[in-house]
């Protein structure tokens, strides 16, 4: 009973890592690939047949009055006879709608065809290929900033009214891009495998539209916060350098011609009758394209493969990150705030990463240590009297705004910082870590 179980299981989970074509029901037909234009065309021109169909078959009946030989409307009398509706030449409005319909028809169809042919086809094996080499290719996460301004130009235009022309100066404004930095996930450090599923069941249909999509994913928060902190100091290191700032992202598979729409045929030297020119002329001069159309996509299966990339399968959290790595060591490890918390507010991130002019607020100020300023008033004399003194210890490293320390780095701060929040001002001074590291730029 055990190896039988063992057995079902480990098929059923092979069944569940599998991705097979479905066929389409005739409503997901109609959903998907609605040909509105053909349908709307198609009934309109059935319209018009149908006026010209009721003008010819139906008799209206109508009465006239015929006088007598005298002349005079005493002795006269009234006749009774069928005519058609339109005979008065109301026949020929439907039939000019009729004939301006089935050229817009035949156009649209000229389009259809066109569009199909330019699809991307492929055999069943040739596909396969192509999916093996999408799971094995290397995924690159990339950033594109833009940064930009616009200024304010002025043109001559030649405008005319009342028959004369007549110049005047128009005011506009043109985009100038000024720089454009681009950068990629580092994902040495986390490791990368492939989840996507198996594809079968090709062969199994005689024609499938494939429709490709890439996504990643991550093991945990630890990769996560990885690719959030690299993304965040890309685009802020960008952010000040103009007026606005553009951002893109996206991903793509390296050494891959990626196409996100397949047509793929058991045998495409044999195509089914049904998709041939042979079919679809006659059929779109019958004024039949739209049915035509619906039991293409009713006799074609349907599979949205999806290449997904898994990144942290050989992440520690011993291992640093490519941003430890360029961060300098210190004591203050642990206030470390990321920047992904500080990311809702532009302001200040752009603050943080250039250093400028973030002071502490009163409150913040009075939470500073004053218990050694005492003992060090010499030094507490020279940190005042020099606008370029560094109220920061060497041994810390610049933080986040906001981030308050613990009690046994708050006993480490110089005696210099009791400066007063005047002499902050005066001295244009910044906060980098909360209350307790005071730098002056």
């Amino acid at each position: 009973y055990v190896s039988c179980f063992a057995s079902a299981f480990s098929s059923l989970l092979s069944l569940s890592l599998q991705q097979r074509p479905v066929k389409q029901s005739l409503g997901d037909c109609v959903c998907r690939e609605s040909h509105w234009r053909c349908l709307l065309l198609s009934l309109l021109m059935y319209s018009c047949l149908g006026v010209v169909a009721w003008c010819q078959l139906t008799l209206a009946s109508s009465t006239s009055s015929v006088r007598g030989t005298s002349g005079m409307g005493v002795g006269g009398r009234s006749m009774i006879y069928h005519d058609s509706p339109c005979s008065d030449g109301y026949i020929y409005i439907p039939l000019a709608f009729l004939f301006m319909l089935y050229v817009l028809y035949m156009v649209e169809c000229w389009h259809c065809r066109v569009r199909s042919e330019l699809q991307s086809k492929a055999d069943v094996y040739s596909v396969y290929e192509r999916v093996l080499r999408m799971r094995q290719a290397h995924p690159c996460i990339w950033w594109k900033a833009i940064s930009y301004h616009f200024v304010r130009r002025t043109r001559q235009v030649t405008r005319y009214r009342n028959g004369d022309a007549y110049t005047t100066m128009q005011v506009y404004h043109e985009r100038v891009n000024t720089h454009v930095a681009e950068g990629e996930f580092d994902y040495s450090h986390c490791g990368m495998k492939d989840v996507s599923r198996d594809l079968r069941g090709l062969e199994g249909h005689p024609a499938t539209r494939l429709r490709f999509t890439k996504c990643f994913s991550f093991t945990e928060a630890g990769p996560e916060n990885d690719y959030l902190n690299q993304r965040a100091r890309f685009f802020s290191e960008i952010e000040g350098l103009d007026d606005y700032m553009e951002a893109r992202e996206g991903m793509h598979l390296k050494n891959v011609d990626f196409r996100e729409n397949l047509l793929a045929y058991v045998d495409p030297d044999r195509m089914p009758w049904y998709t041939s020119q042979v079919a679809f002329w006659p059929a779109a001069l019958l004024m039949l394209s739209w049915p035509l159309r619906v039991l293409i996509e009713y006799r074609t299966a349907y599979v949205h493969y999806r290449i997904e990339k898994l990144f942290g399968s050989e992440y520690s959290h011993s291992s640093p990150s490519p941003l430890d790595e360029d961060r300098p060591l210190g004591n203050n490890i642990g206030c470390v705030i990321p920047r992904v918390d500080t990311l809702d507010s532009t302001e200040m991130e752009w603050h943080i990463r250039c250093n400028r002019q973030v002071v502490p607020s009163y409150s913040e100020a009075m939470l500073i240590n004053m218990s050694t300023a005492d003992s060090n008033s010499l030094l507490d004399t020279e940190c005042t009297s020099s606008s370029n003194c560094f109220l920061l210890d060497s041994s810390q490293t610049a933080q986040s705004y906001g981030a308050l320390q613990s009690q046994e780095d708050c006993e480490q701060v110089p005696p210099c910082i009791e400066l007063h929040m005047s002499i902050l001002l005066q001295l244009n001074c910044v906060c980098r870590c909360g209350t307790k590291c005071l730098q002056c730029v």
